[in-house]
């Protein structure tokens, strides 16, 4: 860590950035409306001689931009992820724009949903910088070429799954008839923008990100970049080319030593006397403390702050009971199997603890900090959404205004992994992922991997977690819901009629974990599409997200049968 007086001065000068980098903006305001992209109108364009990047500070400077930038579709991340889900609900006290998302009724001037804009805009401040370094190519260029590609590639697919198609441009626009005549190009749907973003990316899947120690308010921006290996594998994921995504994903999990271990962010029941106490024992602060800041658990985070007119609304919506969880939601958790043994088991994941509450979280005393309630022997009725408390410190401080949400992060990543492989024809190995942890250990013992799905001695290197810094990985199953390691009983894949048939078992398991460990993070919706594109079947996605909804569950399950209704109308 570097002395306290740099870091003081490294902060006047990150703030400053904040509120001068609007100044060299490329496009400062875009519409919607037929993929309109420019207001030719606005008179904020920059000329492409008044900014120039001839050094590695310029760079910096430039993608600090592109991260304010991103600030301005945090929300929408979110809400458009997850209330078009099952997990997240709204109250009667909603405001209309958070009703209209939820009922697949989104008017054209909601401001969650209207603002494809925002999203374009990041697009072409990262063109604008790709083009300048290829220019310049001052030393070190190539780390941030690659940063704002990947951001862009992310982009795109937001842009794509959320809206249905995207204009693709990789040139800057610096000037109205550029815009004209781009806003005429025809839009392309996802299956034909991912092999473009595919062939940017692969180029570049090697090249490191920027060694970045600035910190704002607890933030290192080194946890703002996107990886390229996990956008690649996300690319590869959605259109079916399992065997690539998961070399990817696993790429990325070997090259920063990425595990889901057993002393950190776990929660268990305690035991005393062979019977439950009511009590619990957390490892590494237990599971709720993976969202705290500097966790292991990230990856990406979009920072934001409340400064600078950038405005963070998810944490005041959900802790004002405007965005409640669903009892979809709430029902898994208390629904699943909490195993300590094979004489004591109970009904609960302890992952509860941590994303929902029945007590709106408050401030500590100090200010300092954020309590959340929880008790083992009433799960009922717990409506408020914690996740983003614990992100983000409830605190009385004017100065800390800094805020997160995680994009990225390690679970993720292993269930991603796990879809991967499991679809590339090794489901046991994939419910390994979530019942047992990879690891040398596990890929040897045939009991839970036979041998005919993977050669434990010829591995290939896509299926190869036996290097020892994998030796305690457990299952992502285990951190809320005991030793399933050991369970022969309930967590198993049953004796199916063909490979197909346990592939889709297993297929459903990691949907069901990624709604008990990933909830109410932005991904709900997308993973619905995705397992719903994957099977052909528009009821996979149309029943969940109909379960959640009471008086209009027929007329929404109707919408959602015809996959136009998925998407937002430009």
């Amino acid at each position: 860590m570097r002395a306290l007086n740099s870091t003081y001065k490294k902060m006047r000068v990150m703030k400053n950035l904040f509120k001068s980098f609007i100044t060299i903006l490329i496009v400062g305001s875009l519409v919607t409306g037929c993929d309109k992209m420019l207001d030719v109108n606005s008179e904020r364009v920059v000329s492409p001689d008044e900014y120039n990047m001839t050094a590695t500070n310029d760079s910096i400077y430039s993608i600090i931009g592109i991260f304010s930038q991103l600030q301005n579709i945090v929300d929408s991340y979110v809400l458009l992820g997850e209330l078009r889900g099952d997990l997240m609900d709204v109250d009667s006290k909603a405001n209309l724009y958070l009703k209209e998302i939820n009922n697949f009724e989104v008017s054209p001037d909601n401001p969650y949903a209207a603002n494809i804009h925002d999203y374009y805009s990041i697009v072409n401040n990262c063109n604008y910088i790709i083009s300048k370094n290829a220019e310049s190519k001052y030393e070190g260029f190539e780390k941030f070429t690659a940063a704002c590609k990947a951001i862009r590639a992310w982009t795109y697919m937001q842009i794509a799954l959320n809206f249905g198609s995207a204009v693709y441009y990789d040139e800057p626009i610096l000037s109205v008839s550029q815009a004209e005549a781009i806003q005429n190009r025809q839009p392309i749907g996802f299956d034909e923008l991912a092999p473009i973003l595919i062939n940017e990316l692969t180029p570049i899947k090697d090249v490191l990100t920027p060694d970045f120690d600035f910190v704002i308010n607890s933030h290192t921006f080194n946890t703002s970049f996107f990886p390229v290996k996990f956008v690649l594998g996300d690319l590869y994921l959605w259109t079916g080319q399992y065997q690539k995504a998961a070399q990817e994903y696993k790429d990325l999990i070997y090259k920063n030593s990425y595990t889901i271990l057993n002393n950190r962010y776990e929660t268990n029941r305690t035991v005393t006397n062979n019977a439950f106490s009511g009590g619990i024992t957390m490892y590494g602060g237990g599971w709720l403390n993976l969202f705290s800041t500097g966790s292991a658990e990230y990856i990406t985070n979009i920072a934001t702050t409340n400064e600078y007119d950038y405005k963070f609304q998810l944490d005041s919506l959900m802790l004002n009971a405007e965005l409640v969880s669903s009892e979809v939601a709430q029902n898994n958790w208390r629904n699943q199997m909490y195993y300590q043994s094979a004489t004591l088991d109970t009904l609960g994941d302890l992952r509860i603890i941590g994303s929902v509450s029945k007590q709106k979280p408050e401030r500590t005393t100090s200010g300092s900090g954020t309590v959340l309630y929880h008790n083992l022997k009433d799960f009922s009725d717990m409506k408020y959404i914690t996740k983003y408390a614990q992100m983000n410190f409830l605190t009385t401080s004017v100065k800390n205004t800094s805020k997160i949400i995680m994009i990225y992060r390690v679970a993720l990543l292993y269930l991603r992994y796990a879809e991967a492989i499991n679809r590339a024809g090794n489901p046991n190995m994939a419910f390994a992922v979530l019942k047992y942890g990879l690891s040398k250990t596990t890929l040897e013992n045939k009991a839970y991997i036979p041998y005919y799905e993977v050669d434990s001695v010829n591995i290939p290197d896509y299926l190869d977690f036996k290097d020892r810094r994998f030796d305690n990985n457990i299952g992502i199953r285990m951190r809320g819901c005991g030793n399933v390691n050991l369970d022969t009983t309930y967590y198993i894949i049953p004796k199916l009629t063909t490979k197909q048939d346990s592939i889709e078992f297993v297929e459903d398991k990691i949907q069901q974990e990624l709604a008990l460990e990933t909830a109410f993070e932005g991904n709900r919706f997308q993973d619905l599409m995705r397992f719903a594109i994957r099977r052909n079947d528009n009821a996979y996605l149309a029943d969940k997200v109909a379960s959640k909804h009471t008086a209009n569950k027929e007329a929404i399950r109707n919408k959602l049968m015809t996959r136009e209704n998925w998407y937002i109308r430009k």
